[in-house]
């Protein structure tokens, strides 16, 4: 394939990997990974000026004249005016937007079948992009169920502690100190995932749907899934209450496999993919 897809594909890799360091630093307050997440942000922003110099320089103008080609100028633009606004405010959670939003526009931007020469391509790179898409997703819910099995050890434990049970079942899990930060890590871990294979999945499914894919009842179920998962780790940040967390994590869990098993059975988009 063409140099600056790969490119364009690397600079994608390293925003993923810095907006799912940030989205935990986030959470976590953890400053080594929010370093973590700028050094990788750092060379993706270099190579992203680059590739718009070097799209000007080859079509000899500005590149703003197409919808593609001002997609990927404004995709440059706003991660450049989120540094600036990190820089000044320093409001990790506004550049989280900044750096969300311009990932979702260079994925547009970088798999659009106008950027490719013929139709073998532009299969090949929607097939690639619907391997990280799936991947993703599948990922999450590997990691939704391991926070889901601690949450129940942890519910098990609290309640063993509070009897002051310490029998054979007791000493044979998890501390309910490691079952807390494994329920809630991973939790965090699976709505990052879920969240970037959102990203690619409806970037996919423009090239397929267009804005019907907007409708799709599988997209609205992850939507739902990532906002009420959000809401549970925004309710454990605010509150610290790590009993109802557990509770609500493993009803939430329910909820993921309601939209895995069953309104995959009701969505076009996911059914036409298979």
């Amino acid at each position: 394939m063409d140099i600056m897809f790969r490119i364009q594909e690397i600079i994608l890799l390293l925003y993923f990997i810095s907006l799912s360091a940030l989205s935990y630093d986030l959470f976590t307050r953890n400053r080594q990974v929010r370093k973590a997440s700028l050094y990788v942000m750092t060379p993706a922003v270099v190579l992203h000026v680059i590739s718009v110099i070097q799209l000007g320089i080859s079509l000899r103008r500005i590149p703003i004249l197409t919808f593609s080609e001002g997609i990927f100028t404004l995709s440059l633009v706003l991660i450049l005016i989120g540094i600036v606004h990190l820089y000044r405010v320093k409001s990790e959670f506004v550049f989280m937007f900044y750096l969300l939003i311009t990932t979702f526009l260079l994925t547009f931007y970088t798999f659009s079948p106008l950027n490719f020469s013929s139709t073998a391509l532009t299969l090949d790179v929607v097939n690639e992009l619907l391997i990280v898409h799936v991947g993703s997703a599948l990922l999450a819910y590997v990691m939704f169920f391991i926070a889901m099995v601690h949450s129940v050890i942890y519910l098990i434990q609290e309640r063993n502690l509070k009897k002051k049970k310490f029998n054979r079942t007791f000493f044979s899990l998890f501390s309910i100190e490691t079952a807390k930060k494994v329920m809630v890590r991973f939790a965090l871990i699976g709505v990052i995932l879920l969240t970037i294979s959102i990203i690619i999945g409806i970037v996919w499914g423009l090239q397929i749907l267009g804005p019907l894919v907007f409708s799709d009842l599988k997209v609205i179920g992850t939507f739902v899934v990532i906002v009420i998962y959000g809401i549970i780790l925004a309710q454990m940040r605010l509150n610290h209450d790590a009993s109802k967390f557990a509770v609500y994590s493993t009803a939430a869990f329910v909820l993921v496999m309601l939209n895995y098993l069953v309104i995959s059975e009701f969505s076009d988009f996911h059914l036409w993919s298979i």
